[in-house]
């Protein structure tokens, strides 16, 4: 699966079978992860935890209800620094996109975790945080009634901003038209369908020519994990459309409703 479409497949799957993950995925997905290098400079890495240890030794991993079934995660931990949260994140998206191309359900969880439980198992150093993990596994087709309270029967977890309320033409002043947004049209489509804290989509970008502006809200908690979620299908649809660019963080001011984050600078800028 391309990158596209596996932005276009991923949900948030919160039951599952209760089954391991097979010999074949666990090994595809441990390969995969430890291949992956955090972007703008961040310390991560992601730690693939399963819950039966042994044939018989359980691991305690909890999340309050929240998921059921769930038999192994996905952990981000990382070191806080400046785009330390954008980086990782962007990094543990990866990882969630290529389980969602194996057929395997995910769901980022950043508050909805039973820290203690997780950091036993991770082996957390002193310099390092744990703020995301993910169950990965087997999805049971069957929601919970906390999944279907907590997503709306999926419509609400569906639910996006318009185009033009969360992108911009120059200034914040005038919403961008998609037909506006030339090649960069798709890959915004693919930052709007980017999963967020309460699908609060704290994320804003303002093209002006060939230079898009990032920008994000200013207190919401877990609006720079949200943003590096966003940038990373920005980027990585821009790598595989092959449009040409790099990011970079300029001396850009902030908005009186947003901070600016960094800023992707087009081949013909």
């Amino acid at each position: 699966m391309s990158v596209i479409e596996t932005i276009l497949a991923r949900r948030s799957v919160r039951s599952y079978t209760g089954e391991p993950l097979s010999a074949e995925h666990a090994e595809l997905v441990a390969s995969h992860i430890a291949g992956l290098k955090a972007p703008f400079g961040a310390k991560a890495r992601i730690r693939l935890i399963h819950a039966q240890a042994g044939e018989s030794e359980k691991v305690k991993l909890g999340t309050y209800g929240w998921i059921g079934g769930a038999r192994d995660y996905l952990a981000l931990v990382y070191e806080e620094g400046p785009m330390a949260g954008e980086g990782a994140a962007w990094m543990f998206e990866q990882a969630i996109l290529y389980c969602t191309g194996l057929g395997l359900g995910t769901c980022w969880l950043g508050g909805t975790f039973n820290r203690k439980d997780f950091v036993r198992q991770v082996a957390l150093k002193p310099d390092e945080t744990l703020r995301i993990v993910s169950p990965i596994g087997y999805p049971s087709g069957r929601k919970r009634f906390v999944e279907t309270y907590i997503v709306g029967a999926e419509k609400k977890h569906r639910t996006r901003k318009p185009f033009g309320a969360t992108f911009f033409h120059r200034d914040f002043l005038t919403p961008l038209a998609e037909a506006q947004a030339g090649v960069y049209a798709l890959p915004f489509e693919m930052v709007r369908l980017a999963p967020s804290a309460n699908n609060m989509q704290p994320w804003r970008a303002v093209l002006d020519g060939d230079t898009v502006h990032f920008y994000r809200t200013f207190s919401f908690g877990f609006s720079s994990i949200d943003m590096g979620i966003a940038l990373c299908h920005f980027g990585e649809t821009c790598r595989e459309k092959g449009i040409a660019g790099h990011f970079e963080i300029r001396n850009m001011p902030d908005d009186k409703n947003f901070r600016y984050t960094i800023s992707w600078t087009g081949a013909g800028a």
